[in-house]
């Protein structure tokens, strides 16, 4: 597994842009849905928006220990949790429109 570890480190690199990036843009319907009037609603997405920087910050710390421990086990972990995080949002995404376009 030694030699995948630089593959294995870009690959998270990309699923962290990508988490990001659909995590910005579910971070407007989940405030639609939980806030009562609009000015909630922008309220409720600044802040997710803001921890939404933070949960990149800690997958790329990890990614980043990962990568300079060169354990490929942890590297395989920090990939299995960000794909899981995917997963939860296109899941929580798909509930989301069904339920607001209802």
């Amino acid at each position: 597994m030694e030699p995948y570890i630089p593959y294995i480190f870009v690959l998270n690199n990309v699923l962290v842009l990508c988490d990001v990036s659909l995590g910005y843009h579910l971070a407007p319907l989940l405030g639609r849905s939980w806030a009562e009037d609009d000015e909630d609603a922008g309220r409720t997405t600044r802040r997710m928006r803001k921890l939404l920087s933070a949960v990149v910050a800690l997958y790329t710390l990890l990614n980043c220990v990962a990568y300079s421990t060169g354990s490929s086990v942890f590297l395989i972990v920090v990939t299995a949790v960000i794909l899981l995080d995917m997963i939860g949002q296109f899941l929580l995404r798909r509930k989301l429109r069904s339920t607001l376009c209802d």
